[in-house]
């Protein structure tokens, strides 16, 4: 155990040792090594600072990205939810469409039933009518002379 007391203190004494040295190195003037040493000190310092603000970018942009796919993700489920619903309006137009032109075809058969009865009606009162201008231009001529005498009575009932 006593060994490795001594090896530790050995240890710490070389690097303390070495630190001393290197801050008397550094108070020495005239050194090109360290010009060169502290340029590059500089160089490093300047190169970490900037690859903090690229990794600061970085997670901004990532960030951002997120955003904008929750963004999307977002809007498409909104898109997607209002083609549900316009598909589901157009189904209930299309119903509704439908049942009108079942009604339409009812109708439609109802005119066409009552167009044939009236033109059934109209050809009797035709054939009627033709049948009573028969009789009426058959009327014996007494008829003829009391519907005269009746136009000079009352002119104004005149031509039936």
């Amino acid at each position: 155990m006593t060994e490795l007391l001594r090896f530790l203190g050995a240890l710490w004494r070389a690097i303390v040792g070495a630190a001393a040295d290197a801050l008397e190195w550094v108070r020495k003037p005239g050194s090109k090594l360290k010009v060169v040493c502290a340029v590059l000190a500089f160089g490093c310092l300047v190169s970490g600072l900037t690859a903090y603000e690229r990794e600061q970018r970085i997670e901004d942009l990532n960030a951002q990205v997120v955003k904008v796919r929750a963004d999307w993700k977002a809007d498409a489920e909104r898109l997607q939810a209002d083609v549900e619903n316009r598909d589901k309006r157009l189904a209930e137009v299309a119903a509704t469409l439908r049942a009108e032109a079942e009604k339409l075809k009812v109708l439609q058969a109802q005119s066409a039933e009552a167009l044939r009865a009236l033109a059934g009606k109209i050809e009797a009162s035709e054939k009627d009518a033709a049948s009573w201008k028969a009789r009426y231009e058959q009327r014996p001529d007494t008829c003829k002379a009391a519907l005269e005498l009746l136009d000079s009575a009352c002119p104004a009932l005149k031509g039936y």
